[in-house]
């Protein structure tokens, strides 16, 4: 029995070194181990919130890069319905002048129609008056066996025409 005493038995010396040993072990391991391993974590937390910080910032830039892109193409489809706006009423304004140009034209046209129709009557009857006049000084010639004044026939055949163009 005596020997199981020994096993079981407490002895203080042992425990002190232990503990001694233990204060040294943790002292050693907290120079050499803790405080590097400490910088490191340390070193690590700034490094992430770094990268926390920078992906934020680049977030708020990207932000606000949208909204000018936003409002840039918002001013841009602005200006493009003013420029559609504008190059409408310049076809507008065009179109309008190219219509009264033409009409324009076309009553040149039909006034020159009508001097031209008008001078060619003219001439016609002037024509026709003429061979009617040479036509009735020879009838007359004929019928009455003499020869009768050309200048007395076509004021005859002049107030005849008048006359029959009243009639008309």
């Amino acid at each position: 029995m005596v020997q199981t005493l020994d096993i079981i038995s407490v002895n203080i010396w042992q425990i002190l070194i232990s503990l001694v040993n233990l204060l040294i072990m943790y002292l050693i391991l907290k120079k050499f181990l803790f405080k590097p391993v400490q910088n490191i974590l340390a070193t690590r937390k700034q490094q992430v919130e770094d990268i926390y910080g920078e992906a934020q910032q680049k977030r708020d830039s990207a932000e606000s890069m949208r909204q000018e892109y936003e409002e840039k193409l918002a001013t841009a489809r602005d200006e493009a319905d003013g420029i559609v706006r504008s190059a409408q009423q310049t076809a507008q304004r065009r179109s309008d002048a190219m219509v009264s140009e033409a009409a324009e034209q076309v009553s040149h046209m039909k006034q020159k129609a009508a001097s031209e129709i008008a001078q060619e009557k003219k001439q016609m009857l002037s024509d026709v008056r003429a061979e009617i006049s040479d036509i009735a000084v020879d009838i007359a010639s004929r019928i009455v066996g003499r020869e009768v004044r050309k200048e007395d026939h076509e004021s005859f055949v002049d107030d005849f025409i008048r006359n029959v163009g009243e009639q008309q």
